[in-house]
Protein backbone atom coordinates (compact mmCIF):
# COMPACT_ATOMS: atom_id res chain seq x y z
CA UNK A 1 0.00 0.00 0.00
CA UNK A 2 1.10 3.57 -0.66
CA UNK A 3 0.42 4.47 2.98
CA UNK A 4 2.86 1.75 4.05
CA UNK A 5 5.48 3.19 1.72
CA UNK A 6 5.13 6.77 2.95
CA UNK A 7 6.04 6.37 6.60
CA UNK A 8 7.24 9.47 8.40
CA UNK A 9 10.90 8.36 8.38
CA UNK A 10 10.97 8.09 4.59
CA UNK A 11 9.08 11.34 4.20
CA UNK A 12 11.41 13.28 6.47
CA UNK A 13 14.47 12.02 4.65
CA UNK A 14 12.91 12.73 1.24
CA UNK A 15 12.01 16.27 2.31
CA UNK A 16 15.55 16.85 3.62
CA UNK A 17 17.05 15.81 0.27
CA UNK A 18 14.53 17.87 -1.71
CA UNK A 19 15.09 20.99 0.38
CA UNK A 20 18.86 20.61 0.35
CA UNK A 21 18.96 20.07 -3.41
CA UNK A 22 20.80 16.76 -3.42
CA UNK A 23 21.77 13.61 -1.56
CA UNK A 24 25.08 14.92 -0.24
CA UNK A 25 23.59 18.09 1.22
CA UNK A 26 20.56 16.16 2.46
CA UNK A 27 22.77 13.64 4.25
CA UNK A 28 24.68 16.49 5.88
CA UNK A 29 21.43 18.12 7.02
CA UNK A 30 20.27 14.82 8.50
CA UNK A 31 23.65 14.14 10.08
CA UNK A 32 23.92 10.75 8.35
CA UNK A 33 26.10 9.18 5.68
CA UNK A 34 25.03 9.29 2.05
CA UNK A 35 24.75 5.52 1.20
CA UNK A 36 21.89 4.72 3.60
CA UNK A 37 20.08 7.89 2.49
CA UNK A 38 20.42 6.79 -1.14
CA UNK A 39 18.91 3.43 -0.20
CA UNK A 40 16.01 5.22 1.49
CA UNK A 41 15.23 7.25 -1.62
CA UNK A 42 15.43 4.12 -3.83
CA UNK A 43 13.13 2.33 -1.37
CA UNK A 44 10.69 5.23 -1.57
CA UNK A 45 10.71 5.27 -5.37
CA UNK A 46 10.31 1.49 -5.54
CA UNK A 47 7.28 1.63 -3.28
CA UNK A 48 5.69 4.41 -5.33
CA UNK A 49 6.64 2.93 -8.66
CA UNK A 50 7.79 6.41 -9.74
CA UNK A 51 11.00 8.40 -9.78
CA UNK A 52 10.92 11.41 -7.48
CA UNK A 53 14.33 12.77 -8.51
CA UNK A 54 16.06 13.35 -11.82
CA UNK A 55 19.72 12.51 -11.44
CA UNK A 56 22.40 13.96 -13.69
CA UNK A 57 26.05 15.01 -13.55
CA UNK A 58 24.88 18.52 -12.75
CA UNK A 59 22.93 17.43 -9.69
CA UNK A 60 19.56 16.20 -8.47
CA UNK A 61 16.21 17.84 -9.24
CA UNK A 62 12.64 16.88 -8.48
CA UNK A 63 10.41 15.20 -11.04
CA UNK A 64 6.79 16.24 -11.40
CA UNK A 65 5.88 13.39 -9.07
CA UNK A 66 8.58 14.55 -6.67
CA UNK A 67 7.19 18.10 -6.55
CA UNK A 68 3.71 16.78 -5.73
CA UNK A 69 5.15 14.46 -3.09
CA UNK A 70 7.17 17.32 -1.53
CA UNK A 71 4.08 19.49 -1.20
CA UNK A 72 2.03 16.70 0.39
CA UNK A 73 4.92 15.44 2.54
CA UNK A 74 5.51 18.88 4.05
CA UNK A 75 1.81 19.16 4.93
CA UNK A 76 1.77 15.67 6.46
CA UNK A 77 4.91 16.27 8.52
CA UNK A 78 3.67 19.67 9.70
CA UNK A 79 0.47 17.99 10.87
CA UNK A 80 2.43 15.29 12.69
CA UNK A 81 4.64 17.91 14.33
CA UNK A 82 1.58 19.84 15.52
CA UNK A 83 0.04 16.67 16.90
CA UNK A 84 3.24 15.81 18.77
CA UNK A 85 3.52 19.33 20.16
CA UNK A 86 -0.09 19.29 21.36
CA UNK A 87 0.36 15.93 23.07
CA UNK A 88 3.54 17.15 24.76
CA UNK A 89 1.78 20.31 25.92
CA UNK A 90 -1.03 18.20 27.32
CA UNK A 91 1.54 16.47 29.49
CA UNK A 92 2.89 19.85 30.55
CA UNK A 93 -0.59 20.93 31.64
CA UNK A 94 -0.81 18.18 34.23
CA UNK A 95 0.52 20.88 36.55
CA UNK A 96 -1.55 23.98 37.38
CA UNK A 97 -0.85 27.02 35.23
CA UNK A 98 0.49 30.09 37.03
CA UNK A 99 -1.60 33.07 35.95
CA UNK A 100 -0.93 36.69 36.75
CA UNK A 101 -3.76 39.21 36.47
CA UNK A 102 -4.44 42.88 37.03
CA UNK A 103 -7.42 43.76 39.19
CA UNK A 104 -9.43 45.03 36.21
CA UNK A 105 -9.40 41.48 34.78
CA UNK A 106 -11.33 40.09 37.75
CA UNK A 107 -14.74 40.98 36.38
CA UNK A 108 -14.17 40.41 32.67
CA UNK A 109 -11.32 38.38 31.23
CA UNK A 110 -10.23 36.20 34.15
CA UNK A 111 -13.58 34.35 34.42
CA UNK A 112 -13.45 33.63 30.67
CA UNK A 113 -9.88 32.33 30.93
CA UNK A 114 -10.79 30.09 33.87
CA UNK A 115 -13.74 28.69 31.90
CA UNK A 116 -11.45 27.83 28.95
CA UNK A 117 -9.01 26.05 31.25
CA UNK A 118 -11.83 24.08 32.87
CA UNK A 119 -13.15 23.05 29.43
CA UNK A 120 -9.72 21.63 28.64
CA UNK A 121 -9.87 19.51 31.77
CA UNK A 122 -6.66 21.07 33.08
CA UNK A 123 -6.04 21.48 36.83
CA UNK A 124 -7.31 24.65 38.51
CA UNK A 125 -4.60 27.30 38.02
CA UNK A 126 -2.65 29.24 40.60
CA UNK A 127 -3.77 32.89 40.47
CA UNK A 128 -1.48 35.79 41.33
CA UNK A 129 -2.74 39.38 41.32
CA UNK A 130 0.07 41.55 40.05
CA UNK A 131 0.61 44.82 38.12
CA UNK A 132 1.50 44.76 34.43
CA UNK A 133 5.23 45.48 34.81
CA UNK A 134 5.66 42.78 37.46
CA UNK A 135 3.86 40.25 35.28
CA UNK A 136 6.11 41.01 32.32
CA UNK A 137 9.18 40.42 34.48
CA UNK A 138 7.76 37.19 35.94
CA UNK A 139 6.89 35.88 32.46
CA UNK A 140 10.45 36.61 31.30
CA UNK A 141 11.80 34.64 34.27
CA UNK A 142 9.35 31.78 33.57
CA UNK A 143 7.72 32.37 36.95
CA UNK A 144 4.32 32.83 35.27
CA UNK A 145 2.72 30.91 32.40
CA UNK A 146 0.11 33.50 31.47
CA UNK A 147 -0.56 37.13 32.24
CA UNK A 148 -3.73 39.22 31.97
CA UNK A 149 -2.42 42.76 31.80
CA UNK A 150 -2.63 46.21 30.22
CA UNK A 151 -0.47 47.10 27.21
CA UNK A 152 1.74 48.79 26.26
CA UNK A 153 4.26 46.35 27.68
CA UNK A 154 7.56 44.90 26.51
CA UNK A 155 7.45 41.11 26.40
CA UNK A 156 10.44 38.79 26.45
CA UNK A 157 11.55 36.78 23.47
CA UNK A 158 9.40 33.68 23.02
CA UNK A 159 6.39 35.35 24.66
CA UNK A 160 3.38 36.37 22.57
CA UNK A 161 0.63 38.90 23.21
CA UNK A 162 -3.01 38.55 22.15
CA UNK A 163 -5.22 41.62 22.39
CA UNK A 164 -8.45 41.35 24.40
CA UNK A 165 -9.74 44.72 23.27
CA UNK A 166 -10.11 47.92 25.24
CA UNK A 167 -12.30 49.10 28.07
CA UNK A 168 -13.64 52.64 28.43
CA UNK A 169 -14.45 54.43 31.66
CA UNK A 170 -17.58 55.56 33.47
CA UNK A 171 -17.72 58.30 36.08
CA UNK A 172 -18.45 57.04 39.61
CA UNK A 173 -20.16 59.57 41.91
CA UNK A 174 -21.31 59.44 45.49
CA UNK A 175 -25.11 59.58 45.74
CA UNK A 176 -26.14 63.19 46.20
CA UNK A 177 -23.02 64.61 44.54
CA UNK A 178 -23.91 67.80 42.61
CA UNK A 179 -22.84 66.23 39.30
CA UNK A 180 -25.42 63.44 39.61
CA UNK A 181 -28.05 65.84 38.24
CA UNK A 182 -26.42 65.30 34.83
CA UNK A 183 -27.08 62.11 32.89
CA UNK A 184 -23.72 62.48 31.15
CA UNK A 185 -20.53 64.10 32.40
CA UNK A 186 -18.05 66.11 30.32
CA UNK A 187 -14.36 66.42 31.06
CA UNK A 188 -14.79 70.11 31.90
CA UNK A 189 -17.34 69.15 34.57
CA UNK A 190 -14.62 67.24 36.45
CA UNK A 191 -12.22 70.18 36.66
CA UNK A 192 -11.23 70.93 40.25
CA UNK A 193 -12.98 67.92 41.76
CA UNK A 194 -10.88 65.49 43.83
CA UNK A 195 -10.40 62.12 42.16
CA UNK A 196 -9.99 58.53 43.25
CA UNK A 197 -7.64 56.77 40.79
CA UNK A 198 -5.45 53.73 40.38
CA UNK A 199 -1.76 54.24 41.33
CA UNK A 200 0.37 55.80 38.60
CA UNK A 201 2.80 52.86 38.79
CA UNK A 202 -0.05 50.53 37.83
CA UNK A 203 -0.55 52.22 34.46
CA UNK A 204 1.79 55.17 33.84
CA UNK A 205 0.79 55.65 30.20
CA UNK A 206 -2.95 55.73 30.97
CA UNK A 207 -2.35 57.90 34.03
CA UNK A 208 -0.57 60.43 31.81
CA UNK A 209 -3.45 60.40 29.30
CA UNK A 210 -5.99 61.11 32.08
CA UNK A 211 -3.83 63.95 33.38
CA UNK A 212 -3.55 65.44 29.88
CA UNK A 213 -7.34 65.45 29.48
CA UNK A 214 -8.47 66.56 32.95
CA UNK A 215 -5.63 68.83 34.07
CA UNK A 216 -3.51 69.87 31.06
CA UNK A 217 -2.32 73.08 32.72
CA UNK A 218 -2.18 72.05 36.38
CA UNK A 219 -1.65 69.14 38.71
CA UNK A 220 -4.31 66.46 38.72
CA UNK A 221 -6.18 66.62 42.03
CA UNK A 222 -5.93 63.03 43.29
CA UNK A 223 -7.42 62.58 46.74
CA UNK A 224 -6.78 58.84 47.03
CA UNK A 225 -5.34 55.92 45.07
CA UNK A 226 -6.42 52.30 45.09
CA UNK A 227 -5.31 49.45 42.86
CA UNK A 228 -8.65 47.63 42.77
CA UNK A 229 -11.91 48.98 41.38
CA UNK A 230 -13.88 47.68 44.38
CA UNK A 231 -11.70 49.73 46.73
CA UNK A 232 -12.05 52.79 44.51
CA UNK A 233 -15.85 52.43 44.68
CA UNK A 234 -15.72 52.18 48.46
CA UNK A 235 -13.74 55.42 48.59
CA UNK A 236 -16.23 57.10 46.25
CA UNK A 237 -19.13 55.96 48.44
CA UNK A 238 -17.33 57.45 51.43
CA UNK A 239 -17.18 60.82 49.69
CA UNK A 240 -13.42 60.82 49.15
CA UNK A 241 -13.65 61.83 45.50
CA UNK A 242 -14.89 61.01 42.01
CA UNK A 243 -13.87 57.69 40.53
CA UNK A 244 -13.05 56.60 36.98
CA UNK A 245 -14.23 53.00 36.74
CA UNK A 246 -13.65 50.58 33.86
CA UNK A 247 -16.87 50.02 31.92
CA UNK A 248 -16.66 46.23 32.20
CA UNK A 249 -16.41 46.48 35.99
CA UNK A 250 -19.31 48.92 36.10
CA UNK A 251 -21.44 46.49 34.08
CA UNK A 252 -20.81 43.57 36.42
CA UNK A 253 -20.92 45.16 39.88
CA UNK A 254 -22.84 47.86 41.70
CA UNK A 255 -21.88 49.55 44.94
CA UNK A 256 -24.28 50.96 47.51
CA UNK A 257 -24.09 54.73 47.63
CA UNK A 258 -22.44 55.06 44.19
CA UNK A 259 -24.05 56.07 40.91
CA UNK A 260 -22.47 55.79 37.46
CA UNK A 261 -22.56 58.37 34.71
CA UNK A 262 -21.46 58.22 31.07
CA UNK A 263 -18.29 60.19 30.21
CA UNK A 264 -19.59 62.05 27.16
CA UNK A 265 -16.36 63.38 25.63
CA UNK A 266 -13.90 60.73 26.83
CA UNK A 267 -11.02 60.58 24.33
CA UNK A 268 -10.20 57.19 22.80
CA UNK A 269 -6.76 57.48 24.36
CA UNK A 270 -8.30 57.21 27.83
CA UNK A 271 -9.08 53.50 27.78
CA UNK A 272 -7.75 50.34 29.37
CA UNK A 273 -6.02 48.18 26.78
CA UNK A 274 -6.36 44.52 27.73
CA UNK A 275 -4.24 41.58 26.63
CA UNK A 276 -3.27 38.03 27.50
CA UNK A 277 0.42 37.20 27.33
CA UNK A 278 2.17 33.84 27.26
CA UNK A 279 3.81 31.24 25.02
CA UNK A 280 2.18 31.24 21.57
CA UNK A 281 1.44 27.50 21.71
CA UNK A 282 -0.42 27.94 25.00
CA UNK A 283 -2.42 30.89 23.64
CA UNK A 284 -3.36 28.75 20.61
CA UNK A 285 -4.45 25.86 22.83
CA UNK A 286 -6.73 28.21 24.76
CA UNK A 287 -8.20 29.78 21.62
CA UNK A 288 -6.61 33.21 21.94
CA UNK A 289 -4.46 33.00 18.80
Amino acid sequence: MISDTLDHRLLRQFVAVARAGGLRAGASALNMSQPPLSRTIRELEAGLGLAVFKRSKRGTTLTDAGRVLLEEAEAILASLDRAEARVRRLGMHSKPLRIGFVSAALDAHLPDLLARIAQKGWPAPKLIESPTASQAEALARAELDLGLLHPPVEVARGISLASLGEDGFLIALKEGHPLTVHETIRSSDLAGHPLVLFPESQGPVLHAEIRAVLAPDSDLKIEAEAARSHTQLALVAAGTGIGLIGASVARTISYKGVVMRHWADRPRTVALQNAIVGAEALLIDLGYA
